[in-house]
């Protein structure tokens, strides 16, 4: 990375054929007081009507055509791959800023905090509807990222060994956080910028609380296999795979669709274990410790706290 090229903020983009919400987005990092601002918005859209409005209309966004629908996570590692600054943030194509300061509050923390990898904002409809497991008026440790609402260092993400694009969407900001503690860093909570998302119905699927299950069901007993150490991993691979799938069969009512998650959790094994990278356990440790922390303080300030949670500290 050139000298130049250190004060650079990469803002990037996954778009799917929603410009109204992308303007949104663009418009927010143009009112940034902060200026070294690069913009990189990967079209992920089946046709290129998105790539070749911002040709017209934003002409200085730096934007590639995917040839066809890629999964999110290899997107956002492209987004990362041509991106110049130091720092990036994640947006979705329908999240934006809501101060002109965002940038500038999150550039001068983690410049001033070297062992810091990423900050974890604060995210809500807009509405002071903040999500509640990123929520408060202090800085924390944290051991999660919501992936439209998060700055980290682009040196970090890379040596923490990208996404992992073996699955087509969500969970992948779990084992990014593992390899960022596997790296020793540290991921806070920053409650000084908040990030506005409000979902688009265009291009997403009916059933998105299906989709999150599912993810649930295969994503994070996947991320214990993709990081935890030996012996960890052979006590809660099983444990998170059978906890989940009994979660959204009898929890959320589904019992079909656990069934299929159960099902494609165990086929995408040897995906997981090809790409196995685990952690140092004394890492590995320290994320559990942050983790339970995060989590007991969480679940009982809404009321969720149960009697499993002591004993499990893993699972959700």
């Amino acid at each position: 990375m050139l000298a130049s090229d250190r004060d650079i903020v990469t803002v990037t983009f996954v778009a799917w054929q929603r410009p109204d919400a992308l303007r949104k987005g663009i418009e927010s990092c143009l009112m940034q007081t902060y200026k070294q601002v690069e913009i990189v918005v990967i079209d992920n859209s089946p046709s290129d009507a998105i790539h070749r409005w911002l040709l017209k209309e934003y002409p200085f966004v730096k934007s590639i055509k995917t040839a066809k629908p890629i999964p999110l996570p290899a997107a956002r590692n492209l987004a990362v791959a041509t991106a110049i600054g130091e720092f990036v943030v994640f947006h979705d194509d329908d999240s934006y800023f809501t101060s002109s300061d965002d940038i500038k509050l999150a550039v001068d923390y983690l410049k001033a905090q070297p062992q810091v990898a990423a900050l974890a904002f604060r995210v809500g409809g807009g509405d002071g509807d903040w999500n509640p497991q990123f929520d408060g008026e202090e800085i924390f440790p944290t051991y999660m990222f919501i992936a439209c609402a998060v700055m980290f260092r682009r040196s970090d993400f890379i040596r923490a060994g990208w996404y992992f694009e073996g699955f087509q969407l969500y969970g992948e900001e779990r084992v990014m956080s593992l390899g960022f503690f596997g790296l020793g860093k540290e991921i806070h909570f920053f409650p000084a910028v908040g990030i506005v998302h409000k979902p688009e119905r265009i291009g997403r699927v009916g059933d998105a609380g299906g989709r999150y299950w599912l993810a649930d069901i295969i994503m994070t007993p996947g991320a214990a296999l993709l990081k935890f150490p030996l012996p960890e991993v052979l006590f809660w691979w099983p444990m998170m795979l059978v906890f989940y799938t009994l979660q959204v069969a009898v929890a959320r009512g589904r019992p079909l669709l656990a069934l299929k998650g159960f099902a494609l959790a165990l086929w995408h094994v040897p995906r997981f274990l090809r790409a196995r990278s685990p952690i140092p356990t004394a890492h590995y440790r320290r994320w559990r410790a942050t983790r339970a922390k995060t989590q007991r303080e969480y679940l009982q300030r809404v009321g969720r706290w149960q009697w499993y949670h002591r004993f499990m500290p893993a699972i959700g």
